[in-house]
């Protein structure tokens, strides 16, 4: 019998491409046929630290990752020290005895001595190419397919010329000869290639970048800040092939101003930015909301207060987001759960803040923003881009930009229409955008623009409900705690015949009271959730009148591991 799952994970010092290697073997499983999760770790520092990765796969579907290792490799003694532990018993740990002595020792687990550094010398190969050593060493020790290990290298490298393609195909393969030669009996009977698929493999920022452009972005602004920085990597390699213009501002304030200006022009336009971007950004939000500007926000939830754990994951930005900046108007918040969600909100982000002329915030963390999932390719069928009630021609000879209107939506123009010439400032106006302070036209104004919350309700799918709806018990959560919580309604019916329903809230303004309400009636509640305040249950009992019976909270910067999450659910039931 082989095996068709595996839990592996690499460690060392930043320098050495863990985070490139951990992306090559989690392609390469998925090019083989096999689901992946993979989730990395690194500190908050400039340069240095110790970073690992580590990589769930599996023959049949998971989202989450699991606590126990199968295979460590170990780069560093540190790497040993930290995360010997975790290994399970009759696990591996593939180390380099001529580089480093470990401290720690367990008999217990196989140790797999492979001359790493030794191999690329050598070959007269680049010291950092002894990563790549490391995974050929890895596909030898579970019998995977080392030709498809190397078509993956030769993708992920190949924008960088042969040269460097041909060094890290020969590092992988010598690490891959030699434990094919030196521990021959592969780690649990083997793991096979599979049939071969369509699926991808990608994070959650990946697929928020290719709903942005498949929704038309034109502009963006973005100031690297963790979790959302590789948003704009990814923007920089393909803003050329879309038409896209990209800035780099010299603080986030500037970035979300110049966001406002572009859809000002008629330009769909977003910014991405963490917690701390955003207190920056707080105040243009108010300006987007006054102005009606539609305008597309990605806050990528880490711990807080100020820098707290800068790479760390949280889901404390909740309340935040939904009241960031003065006054009442309509702020729109979705937190997609996987990287389906991140790609079909990301896309309807743009049509919501058009059809509304609102800001919308996609609300993501730390572990769904850069962790790597499997996916099918996106189904775009009926996916249709809709720019609301903005006027190209045919201007109403007495055009008011801001009259009132019960869906509190106006019709809009942009600089150079023909007869669509408007105020717009961020003090309160009057319907054609004149600064006024009558009480009249305040009043009807600030109705005007709270409408938009009423109107906005019917126009999206608050809820997902998952699991057995005949269940007693309900988990409820959202955002990235999605994966891990379907990972333990699966495992949790197999396992213990315990079928439990799962309600996933998907828009948290405007909330899905109705929805809520009747999916929690007459229900066990357990509230799951990546904050110590239980955010999400004090919406819930404040619009669903619903208060949970358990809450499961962690907010140690760490993500829920299914395997975690199946204990701490046990032991409430």
């Amino acid at each position: 019998m082989r095996n068709t799952r595996l839990n592996w994970k690499v460690g060392g010092e930043a320098g050495y491409g863990i985070m490139t290697v951990g992306e090559i073997f989690s392609r390469a499983f998925v090019r083989g046929g096999y689901f992946v999760v993979a989730h990395t770790e690194y500190p908050s520092l400039i340069r240095g630290g110790h970073n690992t990765f580590q990589v769930r796969i599996d023959d049949t579907l998971i989202r989450a990752p699991i606590r126990p290792i199968d295979i460590l490799v170990a780069l560093n003694a540190k790497t040993v020290d930290l995360h010997l532990d975790e290994v399970v018993p009759g696990g591996i740990v593939v180390h380099d005895s001529k580089s480093f002595q470990a401290a720690k020792r367990r008999s217990d687990v196989t140790w797999c001595d492979v001359p790493l550094a030794q191999l690329v010398k050598d070959l007269h190969l680049p010291k950092v190419t002894l990563n790549m050593a490391a995974m050929g060493a890895s596909v030898a020790l579970i019998g995977y397919d080392l030709e498809v290990l190397n078509d993956v290298i030769h993708d992920f490298f190949e924008d960088k010329g042969q040269e460097i393609v041909e060094q890290n195909v020969t590092a992988a393969s010598a690490g891959h000869a030699y434990v094919a030669k030196t521990y021959p009996n592969v780690y649990k009977g083997g793991m096979p290639r599979m049939a071969k698929t369509d699926r991808i493999t990608l994070t959650g920022n990946d697929a928020i970048c290719m709903g942005a452009l498949k929704a038309g972005m034109k502009f963006i602004a973005i100031y690297p800040m963790t979790p959302t920085h590789n948003i704009m990597t990814y923007m920089a390699a393909h803003k050329a092939d879309y038409g896209v213009a990209m800035v780099q501002p010299e603080d986030e304030i500037a970035g979300i101003n110049m966001a406002i200006g572009a859809s000002f022009a008629g330009a769909r336009s977003m910014v991405a930015t963490s917690g701390g971007g955003f207190s920056l950004m707080v105040e243009g939000l108010g300006l987007a909301g006054m102005t009606e500007n539609p305008l597309v926000i990605v806050e990528g939830q880490r711990p807080g207060p100020s820098t707290a754990l800068a790479t760390r994951t949280a889901q404390g930005d909740l309340r935040f987001c939904m009241h960031a900046s003065q006054g009442e108007f309509l702020r729109v918040v979705v937190a997609p759960g996987d990287p389906e969600e991140c790609f079909y909100q990301a896309f309807n982000a743009f049509n919501l803040a058009d059809a509304l002329q609102t800001p919308v915030l996609l609300l993501t963390d730390k572990h769904l923003a850069t962790s790597y999932f499997t996916a099918a390719p996106f189904d775009t069928t009926g996916l249709h881009v809709d720019r609301g009630m903005l006027l190209t021609h045919d201007v109403p000879a007495d055009f008011k930009r801001y009259v009132s209107t019960p869906s509190g939506v106006s019709p809009r123009t942009i600089p150079g229409t023909p007869g669509g010439i408007f105020n717009s400032n961020s003090d309160e106006h009057d319907e054609r955008g004149y600064v006024s302070e009558q009480s009249r036209i305040v009043a009807k104004l600030v109705d005007k623009r709270c409408a938009k919350y009423f109107t906005a309700a019917p126009m999206v799918d608050g809820v997902k409900y998952h699991g057995n709806p005949a269940s007693g018990t309900v988990l409820v959560g959202w955002g990235s705690t999605k994966g891990a919580i379907l990972d333990a309604v699966d495992y949790l019916r197999a396992h213990d015949g315990v079928d439990l329903g799962f309600l996933q809230v998907l828009y948290m303004s405007p909330f899905p009271s109705d929805k809520v309400r009747a999916q929690l009636a007459d229900k066990a509640v357990i509230l799951i959730e990546n904050n110590r305040g239980a955010q999400l249950g004090s919406l819930i009992k404040e619009h669903a009148q619903v208060r949970p019976d358990h809450t499961i909270l962690l907010y140690d910067g760490r993500a829920f591991f299914a395997d975690d999450l199946v204990q701490s659910i046990k032991e409430v039931l």
